[in-house]
Formats: structure tokens, C-alpha cells, sequence
């Protein structure tokens, strides 16, 4: 359990601690931008790889709450929510992605529009799936630091964003909202069927159906999608 706390801190402090603080503009001027994503990059996988070695090696025994049969059938709704959101969001170019801010000069459209931040509330989303299916120790520590991640870490861009003087920044965090819906509900954006991508939508839908039939197989356990 030891090694999980410890990769859960480290994924934390790299994500939070480093990209979302002053220190990353101090390290991208003395590195060089190549050089600091390079090393962001190594650290955020390494720190990934040892959550993910930790979770495996510990018994999931230790009970908060016991999964019950509703709490797989709604797991399987995040799941399916949380692979389309993910896939579309993927898909659209986002000026908040890494080396995407050229993105600006584009009109907002497609997943944007529900939320600048498609793929971390697809992680979230996903996350709290196996959370509510899930309840033991290890699952809550190792889902539980991706939401923890996700939510404040869109807090953490948003605040970095904002400070941001170029014009094009200003307009495109005025016009789109960190909370899905919030834009199109106070009309500063309207959401039409040309907003929709279809193959994000497809390839979503597919990859839910993959995932619904081997997720036993992968994890090695209790089967979330299938209840079972």
C-alpha cells in the first residue's frame, strides 16, 4: 500500500505542484520548452507507472463500502459517458492541449462547447465510475487522486489561462465554461448537429463495447461493466 500512496503523491505533485504553478514557468525558462515537456512527460509516466504497479501488488479486500448491483449499472453509464466525452474531446482541437494554442485562431465548436474541458471530465467521469463500483482502500486512494487531478486541475489551467494577455485567450475563456452545459445554458454558445462528430461518437460506442467485453480479462477481477 505503500508504494500506491507514494505514486499518488508524486503523480499529484508533478501534475498540480509543478504544471500549475509559477515553478513551471521557471523551469520552462531554464530548460527550454523541448526540455521541460520532455521531463514533465518522464515524470508523469513514471509516477503513473508506479500508481499503477502499486494498485496491482495490494489486496482489495479492505471494504469502505461494498459495491452493490446499482452501483455497476450506473458505472456503466459514467463508463459510456466517460469514453464518448474522452474520444470527441479528443478529437476537437482544444487551445488548452499541450503546444495547442494556435487552436485559438479556430472558431468554437464541437465538444467545446459543452465544456472547454472535454477529455479531464471524461477522466472524472471515468474515474468515479470505478469508484462507485469499486469501494475498497486501494481503488478509492488510485481512482480517487484522478478525480482529485482532473476537477483541480481544471481549476489550476482555468487560473493559469486567465492570466494570459493575449486577446484571443481572453475571448475563448469569456466564451466557453469550465462546467459542462454553463455556456450553452447562458447562451454564449449555441450547440447544433454540426457540432456533433460522428466518428468520435462511433469510435466511442466501439470502444465502450471492447472494453464492456474484456474489462475481466484486463483487470484481472470483478467484471465493472458487466456486474458480474
Amino acid at each position: 500500500m505503500a508504494l500506491l500512496i507514494v505514486g499518488c503523491f508524486a503523480f499529484l505533485a508533478v501534475h498540480l505542484g509543478v504544471s500549475g504553478t509559477p515553478l513551471r514557468t521557471l523551469l520552462q525558462n531554464s530548460l527550454g520548452e523541448s526540455a521541460y515537456l520532455g521531463g514533465y512527460s518522464l515524470l508523469s509516466f513514471g509516477s503513473l507507472g508506479v500508481m499503477i504497479y502499486g494498485y496491482v501488488q495490494v489486496p482489495h479486500a479492505d471494504f469502505v463500502w461494498y459495491p452493490s448491483v446499482g452501483a455497476y449499472q450506473v458505472a456503466k453509464v459514467l463508463m459510456l459517458l466517460s469514453l464518448v466525452t474522452i474520444v470527441m474531446g479528443a478529437l476537437v482541437k482544444n487551445p488548452t492541449a499541450v503546444m495547442s494554442e494556435q487552436a485559438l485562431d479556430h472558431e468554437v465548436s464541437g465538444m467545446l462547447k459543452i465544456t472547454r474541458h472535454p477529455v479531464q471530465w471524461g477522466i472524472l467521469l471515468f474515474s468515479c465510475g470505478h469508484l462507485l463500483a469499486n469501494g475498497d482502500v486501494a481503488s478509492i486512494l488510485f481512482f480517487g487522486t484522478f478525480v482529485f487531478l482532473s476537477f483541480f486541475g481544471m481549476l489550476s489551467m482555468d487560473q493559469r489561462r486567465r492570466r494570459e494577455t493575449d486577446p484571443k485567450w481572453l475571448v475563448f475563456m469569456d466564451k466557453t465554461s469550465m462546467m459542462p452545459f454553463a455556456a450553452l445554458v447562458t447562451g454564449r454558445l449555441r450547440f447544433t448537429l454540426a457540432d456533433i462528430n460522428r466518428v468520435g461518437l462511433i469510435v466511442g460506442f466501439a470502444l465502450y463495447a471492447v472494453i464492456y467485453w474484456l474489462h475481466e480479462l484486463v483487470s484481472g477481477g470483478v467484471s465493472l461493466l458487466s456486474g458480474t
